[in-house]
């Protein structure tokens, strides 16, 4: 059995996604383009997913021990758009070959 880091998780993809489309309508926003506001806000939509997806696994992570789980909800709850998205990198899955 190997260990693998969980980048390929959905939610992990989905958090760098909006990340970049901040950074995106941010920059589109200050070059005085108006489609920025709409790409801001699919950002902030796609990072609410992201947030909710990376708290509920938090909390139903089986494998986390009790002071591991508090220390990831903490983190995800006070970094949301990062926070998840670092949980996901650190955390490792098992993979059976």
């Amino acid at each position: 059995m190997t260990l693998k880091k969980d980048i390929r998780h959905p939610s992990f993809i989905i958090g760098c996604i909006s990340f970049f489309l901040f950074l995106f309508g941010v920059v589109l926003r200050a070059n005085n383009l108006v489609f920025g506001d709409k790409i801001i806000l699919a950002a902030i939509v796609l990072g609410a997913v992201h947030w909710i997806w990376s708290v509920t696994d938090v909390l139903t992570g089986y494998d986390l021990n009790p002071d591991s789980k508090s220390f990831w909800l903490i983190l995800v709850m006070l970094v949301p758009p990062l926070g998840g998205m670092i949980y996901y990198l650190m955390k490792r899955k098992n993979v059976a070959m």
